[in-house]
């Protein structure tokens, strides 16, 4: 892999809540993601394994990501706030990057599944989900199932909140979405971060 410069990022969502992030860039970059991490209540921060294997899947692919906490998480300030004023977060992490000529990808793994798939943003070429419980937002705040960009979503065969057999028919009305499973992995995926980066790397060639 290309030497990759990490730099500690601050920037400020809607109401001024002060946020914070990592921001990966690799020699010669040639487009962004940002990557949104599960849910705050629960542990779930930038440092996430999961979010670090996405992470180490776009930045491999020659993409700047910033990956960033959410309010009241990791080094944020503020406190949870279910989800709205997160998708407000999240657009202001768009907001502190440049998009670059690759263009955007928007990506989150559990509930920044959901508030990645909530949020839509010009610069942006794609989605890249994993595990999207659908349980944040109701479907017509969920911009990506209508859109004609695409929208990848990477499930756990053994997933404890949304199987695949409840996301498939999902998918299948989601206008330009694609479904692929992990198998032998749960919610949390343990031993399969490189299923996940394999597929989210090849995500971005489909």
């Amino acid at each position: 892999m290309e030497p990759v410069d990490v730099s500690l990022v601050h920037f400020d969502s809607a109401d001024g809540t002060r946020l914070e992030g990592d921001l990966l860039s690799p020699v010669d970059a040639t487009g962004t993601a940002v990557v949104c991490h599960p849910h705050p209540l629960y542990g779930g921060s930038r440092q996430d394994a999961v979010v670090a294997a996405i992470t180490r899947a776009f930045v491999g692919a020659g993409r700047r990501v910033l990956r960033f906490d959410f309010r009241g998480a990791g080094g944020s300030q503020g406190s949870h706030d279910g989800g709205a004023a997160e998708r407000d977060d999240l657009r202001a992490a768009i907001d502190a990057v440049e998009p670059g000529e690759g263009g955007l990808v928007i990506a989150g793994y559990s509930f920044g599944a959901d508030i990645a798939l909530a949020t839509d943003h010009p610069a942006a070429q794609r989605w890249v989900v994993v595990a999207p419980p659908l349980a944040v937002f109701g479907p017509d705040d969920l911009v990506a199932l209508s859109d004609p960009r695409p929208v990848s979503v990477i499930a756990a065969a053994h997933d404890q909140f949304t199987s695949p057999a409840q996301l498939e028919p999902k998918v299948a009305g989601w206008v330009n979405a694609t479904l692929h499973v992990v198998e032998s992995a749960d919610h949390f995926f343990a031993g399969a971060h490189r299923q996940i980066a394999d597929l989210a790397t090849a995500a971005l060639d489909s």
